[in-house]
């Protein structure tokens, strides 16, 4: 397995792939219709702006195909702007178990350290159970909740956090 950076011709297919990967990771969480309305183009030109402000997403890759994606940076999640984020982890749905989230989540962990940054943070969906065990097996421990908004319905997120250190917070 590979994980580097996604060059800027390759952001319409990881744009392409975390739409796919709602749809089936958020299949029984997020509105149906919403789901299916994701536009490739708006997502792809969202990617664009972060790609060109700097928000490099890290791919995954086996044999030259994509099996994950993940985003970090600063922190957006508000109450938390000191903190480095793990804003986003996408996989192929075959690829769940596999130890590709397990990758990406360590490498995104590492280049928020290497930044400098003495605690992480990242927001899930609250009815994400699979993440939300994932996260937990990682160190991240749940400080709060907060909604967020899709296809005009909110939904509850748990904002969760670890030390950037070893040992958790």
């Amino acid at each position: 397995m590979e994980i580097r950076y996604a060059k800027r011709k390759e952001l319409r297919e990881a744009a392409a792939f975390v739409n796919e990967s709602w749809q089936w990771a958020y299949k029984d969480i997020l509105d149906e219709h919403y789901l299916v309305s994701i536009s490739v183009d708006e997502s792809y030109a969202r990617s664009l702006k972060k790609f060109d402000e700097g928000n490099r997403p890290l791919l995954l890759f086996d044999n030259g195909e994509l099996l994950g994606y993940c985003r970090y940076g600063k922190s957006q999640t508000p109450g938390y702007p000191d903190d480095g984020e793990v804003a986003a982890i996408y996989l192929r749905e075959d690829a769940v178990g596999r130890g590709c989230g397990h990758a990406l989540l360590l490498r995104a962990e590492e280049e928020l350290r290497a930044q400098g940054y003495q605690n992480l943070v990242l927001d899930v969906l609250s009815e994400n159970t699979r993440a939300i065990n994932f996260y937990l097996a990682h160190g991240y421990v749940k400080v709060a909740d907060r909604k967020h908004s899709w296809g005009g319905r909110e939904y509850p997120l748990d904002i969760m956090r670890k030390s950037a250190q070893k040992g958790g917070i």
